[in-house]
């Protein structure tokens, strides 16, 4: 009998390259393009919230009135504090001399002036008398048109009437004529002034626009939406562990237990934090801090009915 032949290895059959389907790209390149998308995503919406916010915007002082050197007495306007809550904001008034002769500058006043400050309905007074410094006064403005109930993007308006005169003279003769400077920012708020047309010829009407500055607008607007993210991953975590899809590891109830105490804490941490109940919170913090405290309830629910045996 003759031996059986060999069994011989069958033959690959290989197609031809242009008949090959393309491969698709590996699941680590995928992953790649994708992260360096929503880098790319994320610095073009960084890139218009600084336009739109102007985070590095620095205060400087704006001038109203006269000229300096057709003045007969200078103002300087200087936000010290506002108060969002009580709406009032406080503004120190300091008499300064219009200008000087020869070399050594004008420290007291040559004559009985008397400025008149009018805010909210009520007129103030504030003696310059000849012969002695020039005074200074700090006196508290009504806030309007605005409420902290809009924080961080809230805007208030505070009008201020200014008028000088001659020491007998308010209300008869002709105001002096009067250049007033005054400085734009305040710790978190920026103060923006506008000059009004008045009647009266040497009287000043200012209207002062007061809102947060660019950088607590964008900082509280972004803690908000980290409060968002955080509830929606907290709720990602409870919800699909408690559905089966994902299994009960118990290290994830430290993570939900710090969601929940983390929130109070961003909350807590904004500049200038407003007193609780504003529509941010209603919003998103009142949410977000249930939906953290169902998602840890859903984990635990889940751990309790299918976690591990003694």
């Amino acid at each position: 009998m003759s031996e059986p032949a060999p069994d011989r290895p069958p033959i690959a059959v290989t197609e031809p390259t242009a008949m090959r389907p393309r491969r698709p790209l590996s699941q680590r390149v995928r992953r790649t393009l994708q992260i360096a998308t929503m880098l790319v995503v994320c610095a073009l919406v960084y890139g218009l919230v600084l336009v739109r916010f102007d985070v590095a915007e620095e205060p400087g002082e704006q001038q109203f009135g006269v000229s300096a050197n057709e003045a007969r007495i200078a103002l300087y306007l200087q936000p010290m504090a506002v108060d969002p809550v009580n709406e009032t904001m406080q503004m120190r008034i300091s008499v300064l001399p219009a200008r000087s002769t020869g070399d050594a500058p004008i420290t007291v006043a040559d004559r009985d002036l008397v400025l008149l400050v009018n805010r909210s309905g009520n007129t103030e007074r504030v003696q310059i008398r000849a012969n002695q410094p020039f005074p200074e006064a700090t006196f508290s403005f009504d806030l309007n048109d605005g409420s902290i109930r809009d924080y961080p993007l809230e805007s208030y308006v505070s009008p201020i009437h200014l008028a000088c005169f001659e020491l007998g003279q308010e209300g008869k003769g002709t105001a002096l004529p009067t250049h007033v400077t005054s400085w734009e920012g305040v710790l978190g708020f920026g103060v923006h002034g506008q000059e009004v047309a008045t009647p009266r010829a040497g009287e000043l009407q200012l209207r002062f626009i007061v809102n947060r500055t660019g950088a607590v607008e964008f900082f509280g607007l972004l803690a908000y939406c980290g409060m968002i993210v955080l509830a929606v991953c907290a709720l990602t975590i409870g919800t699909l562990v408690f559905v089966g899809i994902r299994r009960v590891e118990v290290t994830l109830v430290g993570a939900l237990g710090a969601i929940v105490f983390a929130l109070p804490a961003i909350r807590n941490a904004l500049p200038g934090a407003p007193p609780l109940g504003v529509r941010a919170d209603v919003l998103v913090f009142f949410w977000a801090e249930l939906a953290a405290v169902i998602a840890l309830s859903l984990f635990i629910a889940a751990w309790a009915r299918r976690g591990a045996q003694p």
